[in-house]
């Protein structure tokens, strides 16, 4: 387990100097706190985060590898919405960049959470 903490960290410190090295090659602004583009993103966005938060709860009861699943699909798809709204709307900020990276962290995460909660039941 002590291993899986420092594979956190270890992302953890990885995202933010590959964020940070992104910023500073692309002179991408640091918006500081979530930004929405319109009320649409908006409104998607909060569902999405309201869904993911009741689906990993039902995960902590219930220690299913269906919900794990569903919430990992929930946070990329969430990822994926907000890098399209970005692309779309404020394009000239390139924040999409930021958030397309963030997401292959992400995914990469996420795969090895599964592969290690599939490997700690069995």
């Amino acid at each position: 387990m002590f291993k899986f903490y420092i594979f956190i960290a270890l992302i953890v410190i990885f995202n933010s100097m590959l964020t940070k090295f992104i910023r500073q090659k692309y002179n991408i602004i640091d918006p500081r706190r979530i930004r929405y583009v319109n009320d649409t993103h908006k409104w998607v966005e909060i569902s999405l985060v309201v869904l993911g938060v009741i689906v990993f709860v039902l995960f902590l009861f219930n220690l299913n590898l269906v919900w794990l699943t569903l919430f990992i699909a929930i946070s990329i798809f969430g990822k994926i919405i907000r890098a399209i709204f970005e692309y779309k709307y404020e394009r000239e900020e390139q924040e999409f960049i930021i958030t397309l990276v963030d997401l292959g962290i992400w995914c990469v995460f996420s795969g090895t959470l599964l592969v290690y909660y599939i490997n700690t039941i069995n």
